[in-house]
């Protein structure tokens, strides 16, 4: 038997590898790297099943899946996105064509790493399960002490000095994006050798606070505490993130000042998540023990295939090539066409204003003129009264005394 390890050459999230390392504690060796942004290429030296235990993301590819023939797989702890719309293209499932459908039902059940997936498998009457993830199986790495830091990743700074300012405790700020492809060209060795590092960190550390599956769930896995900061303003999170809010220490992530966490004592982690890692850890064991014999006529011939492969990538090279440089004015044109609405609604805005301001100014100017209006009629009044005390007989009488007096 040969054995492939799935990877993402190009990836920007450590999280990628380390759902590469779950894979390969179940593996006796490795005899393919096998990319998962070139499943369709992937022609093993002979015409031989490769077993490989299928879980990732995917694709970011859309114009290019489809699996090998010569893939023999376990399909658990997958991922895939229903994209309503993306880079100006509407693709929703459409990307997960009639080949890779029949091969999803040909090596079904179908393990779903999350609820959103599952609703995917569903709606394509795909026979499917909700396996968990697979970094759920990872084992504790040996000779680790807990120590006294506290580890966060994906938190803003103001969530990170919010945390500092309520423990002595250090805290340590990890994060597992990357620069797209900055690990392209390292061994596998390297590259594991790196998420080895990371999944130290984690393990001692006294607690972990983050937003991000790839961390949460391996710290369930390495038995340190962890707190998820669960965020409800992505709708995508209610079926993906929010899969795993019951196996979970979580809280929504507006309410962490108020939420008084002891940050010194955390809490244990709940226990839920040991029943998907035990049925996990059960199924890629029978997976990779599967002795019987699988008949390798229907396999292509090599030489035949990656001759298929070639004329088949290149005749569609120019199509997928021109698709996504229609794509990518489509979306510019968007980006133009939201720059004018948002400048109209701008000129809006401002004309809103200046039209206020010219109806107060309006207002005003009726106020003060029936103001002077008033103040005009007091005035006269005042006149016209002055006027008869002063031709009054008393007024008159009064002012001859007065002046006599003086």
């Amino acid at each position: 038997m040969r054995y492939g390890l799935l990877y993402y050459k190009n990836t920007d999230n450590i999280g990628d590898d380390i759902q590469s390392y779950a894979q390969e504690q179940f593996l006796p060796r490795i005899d393919y790297m096998i990319d998962r942004e070139n499943l369709e290429q992937f022609v093993p030296n002979e015409k031989k099943y490769i077993y490989t235990i299928m879980n990732a993301w995917y694709i970011h590819d859309k114009y290019n899946f489809n699996f090998s023939p010569y893939i023999y797989p376990l399909f658990i702890s997958m991922f895939f996105k229903n994209f309503p719309y993306e880079d100006g293209v509407t693709y929703g499932t459409d990307y997960l064509n009639e080949n890779v459908i029949t091969d999803l039902k040909k090596y079904s059940p179908v393990g779903a790493r999350d609820l959103h997936t599952k609703k995917i498998f569903d709606n394509l009457n795909i026979e499917n399960y909700f396996s968990g993830c697979l970094t759920l199986t990872l084992e504790k790495l040996p000779n680790i002490k807990k120590e006294k830091y506290i580890v966060v990743n994906g938190l803003n700074e103001e969530e990170i000095e919010y945390i500092k300012s309520k423990t002595k405790k250090e805290v340590k700020v990890v994060k597992q994006d990357v620069p797209y492809g900055s690990f392209s060209n390292e061994t596998w060795e390297q590259r594991k050798d790196r998420v080895v590092d990371l999944l130290k960190l984690y393990q001692g550390a006294h607690m972990v606070i983050t937003t991000k599956l790839h961390c949460s769930l391996p710290c369930l896995a390495l038995e340190t505490p962890v707190l998820l900061l669960y965020d409800k303003s992505f709708p995508e999170n209610e079926d993906r993130i929010g899969t795993y809010l019951e196996y979970l220490n979580h809280i929504d992530r507006t309410e962490l000042k108020s939420s008084n966490i002891n940050f010194n004592k955390p809490l244990n982690n709940p226990e839920k998540y040991l029943e998907l890692r035990k049925s996990l850890i059960k199924k890629c064991k029978e997976f990779i023990n599967n002795n019987k014999q699988i008949d390798i006529n229907d396999l292509p011939d090599i030489e035949q295939y990656k001759y298929y492969i070639k004329r088949s990538f290149e005749s569609r090279k120019p199509i997928i090539n021109h698709l996504k440089e229609l794509s990518n004015k489509y979306v510019e044109e968007c980006k133009k066409s939201s720059q004018m609405y948002d400048e109209l609604n701008e000129l809006k805005y401002q004309n809103n204003d200046l039209k206020n301001k010219i109806d107060n100014l309006k207002e005003n100017n009726e106020k003060l003129s029936k103001e002077k209006d008033e103040i005009n009629t007091k005035y006269n009044d005042l006149n016209e009264k002055m006027c008869r005390i002063e031709n009054s007989r008393s007024y008159k009488l009064y002012k001859k005394i007065k002046k006599i007096c003086k």
